[in-house]
């Protein structure tokens, strides 16, 4: 691999108080919960990010064959295996930008790609959008598993009273 494809790492600010490091998170002692919480969502929303970023990255480096052997350089680029990277390509592939649902996951996209109309699961990420559906809500709708009785929470918080 040349010098010109090593990345170098920096330090990305997520919110004051917050900063994101390659293996982490530094956060200051005397961070807000108001701080902590924009870092929060900042972190999740980067996180949602990468994998459509990575999917259209790699789509655009196989429109250039002047770049010869891709795959194992990024697979060493990258410490993603072959399958992680063909499954963000595919993804990337199948839900043009034009075409993503902001507001729901990378995942949530996975779960539909395997419907057949695309009208359906355009219409099924917009209400798992709207009504706020986890990547296992959304499963169980496709699957028909969403009819069942309600499950308790497993868990909930002693102070608050939020289940989980």
């Amino acid at each position: 691999m040349t010098d010109a494809l090593v990345p170098h790492h920096r330090e990305i600010t997520l919110g004051p108080g917050v900063i994101l490091t390659p293996t982490g998170a530094v956060i200051s002692e005397d961070v807000s919960l108001k701080d902590w919480g924009t870092a929060l969502v900042e972190c999740q929303s980067m996180a949602n990010a990468t994998m459509w970023s990575l999917g259209d990255l790699l789509l655009y480096a196989q429109n250039h064959d002047e770049w010869g052997e891709r795959y194992t350089q990024f697979l060493d680029m990258t410490n993603k295996s072959y399958s992680s990277l063909t499954k963000a390509a595919y993804i990337a592939r199948q839900f043009p930008k034009a075409e993503r649902v902001e507001g729901v996951s990378w995942t949530h996209h996975r779960e539909v790609v395997s419907m057949k109309d695309k009208q359906d699961r355009s219409d099924l990420l917009h209400r798992a959008k709207e009504e706020e559906w986890t990547r296992e809500q959304l499963r169980d709708h496709i699957t028909g598993d969403d009819e069942q009785v309600d499950v308790l929470p497993a868990h909930t918080c002693p102070k608050c009273g939020h289940q989980w």
